[in-house]
């Protein structure tokens, strides 16, 4: 049977019995012919189904996405190879981006205002970048932070490392170092990256990153005019959705 044909078999049986499948008009398309026809069963054409048009509306929580990317990359076995200083350097970047998602999360919630117009108040001082959106956060919900003590400094760790990919630069460097003969030296011992991403500081990310985003929380969740949230700070479900469907 051809598409014109099923088309017009589909609007003879509509205008049948059209209080069964309501129609936004008396006439149905070709495409909603082959539509409707696909999703039928071959033993009952005579019966096509209800299409319904969904309207649905969710969010996503990109801090909570990042952080699952954080434990599996800093989570890893020990290989011994470079493969380790690969893991452990994109983890603990995303361990960064972690906490700067967070506090774009709960910030709405302490100061709808600023960041309602965020690109323009955390462009200048006293409030410029995540730094600013930290500190205003925590004006507002009088929290006492401690910069030279962890789990903060370590916070402000990550931050350099953040700083020092994202706007990488070829790094010159030279050295004198002593050898036995037929020793090779490590030709590499100065180089930032080594100094910043090992095993000790990897691990240290992913302890300090969760402790400090977790105190945040709750101090957001006392102070805050806000409905407190539902979710520890780092338990969040990766997005939720609803939906309601309605005829066509």
């Amino acid at each position: 049977m051809k598409i014109d044909q099923i088309a017009k078999y589909l609007n003879e049986e509509k205008n049948k019995s059209r209080a069964t499948i309501p129609a936004r008009s008396c006439l149905i398309s070709e495409n909603e012919a082959a539509i409707t026809l696909s999703a039928m069963d071959e033993g009952r054409r005579k019966s096509p189904v209800t299409v319904l048009r969904h309207e649905v509306a969710g969010e996503y929580y990109t801090h909570q996405h990042l952080w699952n990317s954080v434990k599996f990359l800093l989570t890893q076995p020990e290989t011994r190879t470079p493969k380790d200083g690969y893991f452990q350097t994109a983890g603990m970047l995303m361990a960064y981006l972690t906490f700067e998602a967070y506090l774009n999360l709960i910030g709405p919630r302490v100061d709808r205002a600023a960041w309602k117009d965020e690109r323009k108040f955390f462009t200048k001082n006293p409030y410029r970048g995540t730094p600013g959106k930290l500190k205003r956060i925590c004006e507002t919900c009088n929290i006492q932070l401690n910069a030279s003590k962890r789990p903060y400094r370590t916070i402000r760790e990550l931050k350099r490392l953040r700083d020092f990919l994202a706007h990488g630069k070829v790094q010159s460097y030279g050295f004198s170092v002593h050898a036995k003969e037929g020793q090779h030296p490590d030709l590499f011992r100065n180089l930032d990256i080594y100094k910043m991403v090992t095993r000790k500081t990897a691990d240290r990310a992913l302890q300090d990153t969760e402790e400090f985003i977790e105190f945040l929380h709750a101090k957001v969740n006392q102070k805050s005019t806000a409905a407190e949230s539902p979710y520890k700070a780092l338990q969040y479900p990766l997005a939720w959705a609803t939906g309601v469907g309605r005829r066509l």
